[in-house]
């Protein structure tokens, strides 16, 4: 596997709290759209579009990575697909939906969905559908209609900017992309881009990097699963208030491969296992009352019993999916606490290293004031 010294857009974007400049987003926006494409010109799409994964070379030009969500696109230009992938900030509607309706099927729309979230965020920062859980942010994406908007202030940005991510954060039938590259190419947003010469371009940033195996470009965050936190943020009824899809949605970003071997047979005994207890209750119930009470009870008190057991299950089914929905939301909430720790200790190292280097130069220039006074009482 290749190693490239730059680090990736992620880690640059993090050194730009309010988005890059303009001339630096459209700069990487071509060359992550060209990546893309070449992706879906030999009949793939990647699913898992996201600044982490365009990563920078020596010269500072792109390189788009992790192709492990990559799916080979059927003679129709489809996929269907019901396990779940991707990124949640930057998750296309249509691959959302498609993990709870396994006859729903997607293209290669689903990327320039995420080129265009990503763009969002070059320019301004923050992902379009950021919330404080992940939860959220899939219903925000599922209603995006309702929830995407731009920010108040947009001084110094195009005009055709925000032309560009409104024609990719949109149907899927009017997306930006569905013509092909041409589509890029012909948008004015890209108008100073020289499509055949991009690489040869000097990119607006050119990492510095000590050696073919300086790290220094990379955020390191190290493994502290252990000190995750395994309790508190939302209560089961605010997830299940806002879970806009079912119990799969916990587990985007993961993958599992189920083997069919021997499928039948566990889940055979499961099922009689479930059986014989059922059947004992009722045995139970049958003994304690000495006889078959449905042949004596009126129908309609019958079907209101009956009807009283469904609600129950359903609602014991939707406890399970909501308790599902805040534990990976609880991880996910971990995960944002201990990057935040680690940013605060990095920026409380910097501060006590500024206050070294004040105090030494307060040293120095005390130092040599002494001189200087020594100086004068010998001239005297």
């Amino acid at each position: 596997m290749d190693y490239y010294v730059g680090g990736d857009l992620l880690s640059l974007l993090s050194k730009f709290p309010d988005g890059f400049p303009p001339h630096m987003a459209i700069f990487y926006l071509a060359e992550m759209i060209m990546a893309v494409n070449s992706v879906h010109s030999l009949g793939y799409i990647h699913r898992d579009i996201k600044p982490d994964n365009m990563l920078l070379n020596r010269s500072g030009h792109i390189v788009l990575g992790d192709f492990g969500s990559c799916l080979k696109l059927r003679q129709d230009g489809t996929v269907s697909c019901s396990v779940a992938v991707g990124t949640p900030d930057y998750l296309s509607p249509e691959i959302l939906l498609a993990l709870e309706d396994h006859t729903l099927s997607y293209g290669v729309e689903c990327d320039w969905w995420s080129i265009g979230a990503c763009a969002y965020e070059m320019f301004f920062g923050h992902p379009p559908f950021y919330a404080e859980s992940v939860v959220e942010t899939y219903g925000k994406i599922l209603h995006y209609k309702e929830h995407f908007n731009f920010p108040s202030s947009l001084e110094d940005l195009p005009p055709e900017a925000l032309d560009f991510i409104s024609a990719l954060i949109c149907d899927r039938e009017s997306r930006l992309g569905i013509g092909g590259l041409q589509d890029f190419q012909t948008h004015l947003l890209f108008a100073e881009i020289d499509w055949d010469r991009l690489r040869d371009f000097t990119p607006p940033f050119i990492p510095e990097a000590v050696g073919a195996t300086d790290t220094s470009n990379f955020d390191v965050v190290e493994d502290r699963l252990s000190e995750m936190v395994t309790g508190g943020g939302e209560t089961i009824s605010d997830v299940g208030d806002s879970s806009p899809l079912g119990v799969n949605l916990p587990f985007v970003g993961y993958s599992y491969t189920f083997r069919e071997d021997g499928r039948d047979h566990v889940w055979g005994n499961l099922r009689n296992a479930c059986a014989c207890k059922l059947r004992s209750n009722s045995d139970l119930q049958k003994l304690s009352h000495g006889e078959n009470l449905e042949s004596h009870l009126d129908p309609s008190l019958l079907s209101e019993l009956r009807n009283a057991l469904q609600t129950e299950i359903e609602a014991r089914d939707a406890l399970s999916s909501e308790i599902s929905l805040l534990q990976a939301a609880n991880q996910s909430l971990a995960s944002r606490l201990y990057e935040a720790d680690q940013l605060n200790s990095e920026l409380q190292s910097k501060i006590h290293l500024l206050e070294q280097q004040l105090k030494d130069r307060e040293r120095s220039r005390e130092e040599e004031e002494e001189e200087r006074g020594e100086e004068v009482k010998q001239h005297h």
